[in-house]
C-alpha cells in the first residue's frame, strides 16, 4: 500500500482509532483505491476500529481535496476480505467487505455506491469461510462481471461450495459459470485425497464433478464414497445420486416380480488393457477390429473379499436378437481367468442377494427369438454358471428380488468402453 494512500486515511481518522489490519498471512491495512462511479475519479476506501466498532469509510475528492464521503459501522471483530470489483455494470465498481464473525467465519457485505452513500445489497447473513471473487468463465466466455464463490466449511478439510452473481434481486446462482469455476474445486478435492481418503471428500469430489458435467466420474465418485462403513452425507443420499447418473429405466414388464428394492449400478468409466486383453484372449478377436464395445462391473460374487468381474460385450460380432455376449472373469495371481460365459443376455444383469454352492444367484431378461420373455433364474453349479439363460427356469411371480441390476447403463446413449479411438 502507497504510503501517501494510508497517510491520507489516517488523516480522516477519529482520535483514538486504529487502522484495521486484514486477517489474512500478509496481515496488510484493510485499505484501497477504487473507482466507484466509473467517472476516472479514484476514491479511498478502507476501514477502522474506533470505540469497539468497525466502521467502513469512504474518502472522495473535491476541489478542496479529500473529504469524507460517508461513513458506515459496520459488524464483526475483524476484516477477512476486502476488494472492489464491477458486479452490476462494468464501469461502476462495489465494495465487498468479509467481516470477521468466527474463527473460520466472516460475513458478507456488497456496498454499492449511490446518492452520496453506500448500500449494503446483501440481505440477510451471507456466511463463508474462504472467498473467490473473479470474472468466472460462461458459455459466451467472460463477460466483465464478476461472480462470488463463497466456501463454507462443512467437517474436516470439506467445504460446500457456491457460486453467485449480483442480479436485480440480489444474490443469485451462476450455475452457468459452473463448469468453468468448479475445476478448481474438483482439483482441491483430488489433491485432498491422494492424502485422506475419506467418504466426506469423495463425495464433495463428485459435486464438483457433476457441476463441471463429468458425470461418469461423478459416478466412481460416489461408488467409491459407499465403500465405506458410514458414508457421508448418507448412503440414502448417495445411492440416490448415483441413480440419478445412472440413467436407466427400472425393467418395464416386470412380469409379477418385486424389483423394487433393487440397486441400479452403472459401468465402470475406466479402460482396463489387462481385462481386454483377457476378453481378445477367451474370444478370439481384436475389440477395435470388431468394433465391439466392453462394459463391466467389479463384484463379489462368492464373498470372498475379492470382486469378480463382469463383462457385457455389444457390437455387431457378439450381438443377435436375443441379446449380446458376457463373460465373468476371476483375478487370480493377477491374471483373469474365465469363470463363466454367457450368450443372449440384456441388460441390466441382477446379482440376488440368494446364493446357491456359494455363489450369488444371477437373473436376466430373456426376450426375442419368437418366445415369450421372462426372467431367468440362473444359478452356480460348483464350476460355472449356466451359459444361456433362456433354457434356465423362470422367477416366479411374486416373488421379491433383492441385490444389485448392474450393467445398468442405457445403451442407446452410453459409448461403454472402446478401443478404436473414437
Amino acid at each position: 500500500m502507497r504510503k501517501d494512500i494510508v497517510s491520507i486515511f489516517k488523516r480522516f481518522l477519529p482520535p483514538t482509532a486504529t487502522m484495521v489490519h486484514l486477517a489474512t498471512p500478509e496481515s496488510k491495512y484493510a485499505l484501497l483505491v477504487t473507482d466507484l462511479e466509473g467517472d476516472g475519479v479514484t476514491e479511498i476506501a478502507g476501514i477502522y476500529y474506533w470505540g469497539g466498532e468497525n466502521y467502513l469509510m469512504i474518502l472522495k475528492q473535491g476541489p478542496a481535496g479529500w473529504y469524507i464521503a460517508d461513513t458506515k459501522k459496520d459488524k464483526g471483530y475483524g476484516v477477512k476480505y476486502l476488494g472492489a470489483v464491477p458486479l452490476k455494470n462494468r464501469n461502476e465498481y462495489n465494495i465487498l467487505v468479509g467481516w470477521q464473525v468466527g474463527s473460520i467465519w466472516s460475513e458478507l457485505s456488497v456496498y454499492e455506491w449511490g446518492n452520496g452513500g453506500f448500500t449494503d445489497l446483501v440481505e440477510g447473513n451471507q456466511y463463508f469461510s474462504m472467498i473467490d471473487v473473479e470474472d468466472m468463465e460462461g458459455e459466451q466466455g467472460r463477460d466483465g462481471l464478476y461472480e462470488v464463490a463463497l466456501w463454507k466449511h462443512d467437517t474436516g478439510l470439506a467445504y460446500t461450495v457456491e457460486v453467485f452473481r449480483l442480479g436485480r434481486d440480489g444474490f443469485e446462482k451462476a450455475e452457468d459459470v459452473y463448469p468453468a469455476y468448479f475445476k478448481k474445486v474438483e482439483h482441491y478435492y483430488s489433491s485432498l485425497l491422494r492424502e485422506y481418503d475419506s467418504s466426506t471428500y469423495w463425495y464433495y469430489l463428485a459435486d464438483a464433478q457433476m457441476k463441471t458435467g463429468r458425470k461418469r466420474e461423478a459416478y466412481k465418485s460416489i461408488t467409491h464414497a459407499l465403500d465405506f462403513e458410514y458414508p457421508y452425507p448418507s448412503r440414502n443420499t448417495l445411492l440416490n445420486l448415483r441413480r440419478d447418473l445412472c440413467k436407466i429405466e427400472p425393467f418395464s414388464n416386470q412380469k409379477g416380480i418385486d424389483f423394487s428394492s433393487l440397486t441400479y449400478v452403472c459401468s465402470e468409466t475406466e479402460r482396463d488393457l489387462k481385462l481386454e486383453a483377457a476378453i481378445e484372449k477367451e474370444y478370439n478377436f481384436n475389440l477395435s477390429e470388431e468394433n465391439i464395445r466392453y462394459f463391466y462391473n467389479r463384484i463379489d460374487l462368492n464373498n470372498d473379499g475379492h470382486k469378480e468381474v463382469f463383462v457385457f460385450l455389444v457390437g455387431p460380432f457378439v450381438c443377435g436378437t436375443g441379446g449380446c455376449s458376457a463373460v465373468i472373469f476371476k483375478e487370480i495371481e493377477g491374471e483373469y481367468q474365465v469363470l463363466s460365459r454367457f450368450s443372449l443376455v440384456r441388460n441390466p444383469v441382477i446379482v440376488s442377494n440368494t446364493t446357491t454352492n456359494g455363489y450369488r444367484d444371477l437373473i436376466m431378461y430373456v426376450a426375442g427369438g419368437g418366445i415369450e420373455d421372462f426372467f431367468a433364474h440362473i444359478k452356480f453349479d460348483g464350476q460355472t454358471y449356466a451359459q444361456n439363460p433362456s433354457v434356465q427356469p423362470r422367477v416366479a411371480p411374486g416373488t421379491k428380488v433383492e441385490g444389485e441390476a448392474i450393467v445398468a447403463d442405457d445403451l442407446a446413449k452410453s459409448k461403454g468402453i472402446q478401443i478404436n479411438g473414437t
